[in-house]
């Protein structure tokens, strides 16, 4: 989800809500939170689905996945010139990843996260300030 008001430049004001099995649970909860969810619904709010691949080879769905994102920061303290890999099974491979990942890619900032499939996040919304 993008707050399109608080976006400018190269800086993106964006939610991550959730990663989703289907596109289709992914368009429903993003049309959901854009009609009920607080912040979302109040403010010229847009969505846009990524499509990530799972690096590691499966042959099951898996309940959670590991991404690496790196960013830099502007003046302003925004996350800026973001980058993010592909999805892991496991917290063991992303990190293998991000070493080399580090390497490829000059950022300032680094984070692996785990994410439960179909969980979802920003659920009580946002408010600004």
């Amino acid at each position: 989800m993008t707050d399109s008001e608080l976006s400018y430049d190269d800086y993106k004001e964006e939610f991550d809500i959730g990663v989703f099995e289907t596109e289709k649970q992914a368009i429903e909860t993003a049309k959901y939170y854009l009609a009920n969810v607080q912040g979302f619904c109040d403010y010229p709010c847009t969505y846009r689905i990524e499509y990530k691949k799972i690096s590691d080879c499966i042959d099951h769905k898996p309940d959670t996945v590991w991404i690496i994102q790196g960013w830099n920061t502007n003046d302003n303290l925004d996350e800026i010139d973001i980058i993010e890999s592909s999805f892991f099974l496991t917290e063991d491979k992303a990190n293998q990843e991000l070493e080399k990942m580090k390497m490829v890619n000059k950022r300032t900032e680094w984070a692996v996260s785990r994410w439960k499939i179909g969980e979802l996040k920003w659920r009580d919304g946002f408010i600004r300030v």
